[in-house]
């Protein structure tokens, strides 16, 4: 089910009765390079019940073909934060989705919820395509595996 398009990608609820998304969640959760990056798609977010924005998890298509996931972390209301988890199907990569993903995303929180001063992404040091993906997109090191990048829309700083 659509939730929302966010520019040339939409982001869609997890619809347990939909078999082609049950089976592209499948195939994520055995990606090897997903579990090892943060153990499988959390299917909680996928079915959190209250569908709400922050602390769920969203199936991203483009064209009506499912492309990856992306989980968007629960409001931080002390660092006005919020945090992304993303993972483009193996074999839809290469394709500047997860470029895409991430610039659309980004926007969209920003604009959206203006009372998002900060997204923040964890990539792991090997992981160097995300690494390279993050700084295309304007992200920048924050501390140990942390990424960051500050809302354009409004003049506060980080605390």
């Amino acid at each position: 089910m659509v939730y929302d398009k966010i520019g040339i990608l939409t982001i869609n609820t997890f619809d347990k009765e939909n078999i082609e998304a049950r089976e592209f969640v499948k195939k994520l959760c055995q990606d090897e390079t997903i579990k090892a990056r943060f153990q499988g798609i959390t299917v909680g977010l996928l079915n959190n019940p209250r569908k709400e924005f922050f602390d769920h998890g969203f199936l991203v298509s483009h064209n009506n073909i499912f492309i990856g996931y992306i989980g968007i972390g629960a409001y931080d209301d002390i660092k006005h934060s919020v945090y992304l988890r993303a993972a483009i199907d193996k074999d839809r990569r290469g394709h500047s989705y997860g470029k895409i993903l991430l610039e659309e995303i980004t926007e969209y929180i920003f604009q959206k919820y203006p009372n998002v001063e900060i997204i923040c992404l964890k990539i792991a040091p090997d992981n160097k395509a995300s690494l390279m993906t993050a700084n295309a997109c304007g992200y920048q090191w924050l501390k140990d595996d942390f990424y960051g990048k500050n809302n354009p829309y409004i003049n506060k700083k980080l605390k």
